[in-house]
């Protein structure tokens, strides 16, 4: 196997696009190669760099509670441990930054390269996966996520930040919400000086020997 030298793998991507799956993959493989990995979902309870519930009163109280989490995170971590992640990195700084609080991709960034600066010492590596068809890949997850999570989500991206101010109602605007972040995060994660791996097809067991 070739050995990757980091301590955090965060694997991002649009909703839909098997993050979660794709973490399971790359953890399973280190362990495999003889690695001792902690590999945490998104949203679990005491998440050692992040928070279970985004209820912040405002963005300045978000950010320094967040940063704050991810340098505790940094001086507790295990250095003989990889740690895989989801959603981390680009995902909840955008939905907040973008979609909440209706920040442009220039103050998105500043965020994130905050945050990127933090986990610098772990040699971090962010994976991120890029499935063509925004509207395809989230239309193949609506039966399986099913009707609460979907109003849930419209409402969340176009009730707010971003898709108010653009105007933007229904499943069709909430897509528009989609393709736009994806747009943007992309430009980050080619602006920031952190090592990333974009993935255009379906990581299956076996294939982290490939990145």
């Amino acid at each position: 196997m070739e050995h990757i030298k980091t301590n955090l793998i965060i694997v991002e991507g649009l909703p839909g696009t098997g993050k979660s799956t794709t973490a399971a993959i790359i953890a399973d493989e280190l362990s495999k190669a003889g690695e001792t990995v902690l590999c945490v979902d998104e949203g679990v309870r005491d998440h050692p760099a992040d928070y279970a519930d985004y209820d912040f009163p405002d963005f300045e109280t978000e950010r320094e509670k967040i940063l704050k989490k991810w340098r505790s995170f940094v001086d507790e971590s295990d250095k003989n441990t990889t740690y895989v992640f989801n959603c981390v990195f680009l995902q909840n700084p955008m939905c907040e930054t973008m979609m909440r609080f209706g920040m442009d991709s220039a103050a998105s960034q500043r965020y994130i390269s905050e945050i990127a600066e933090i986990i610098r010492p772990l040699h971090p590596l962010i994976v991120y996966i890029d499935k063509p068809g925004v509207r395809e890949t989230v239309d193949r997850v609506l039966d399986e996520r099913g009707n609460d999570w979907l109003e849930a989500v419209i409402d969340y991206h176009t009730s707010q930040g971003y898709g108010k101010r653009n105007q933007l109602s229904g499943y069709e605007g909430y897509i528009k919400c989609l393709e736009e972040r994806k747009v943007r995060e992309l430009n980050i994660l080619q602006a920031l000086d952190i090592d990333c791996l974009i993935i255009r097809h379906d990581l299956k067991a076996g294939e982290f020997t490939n990145l």
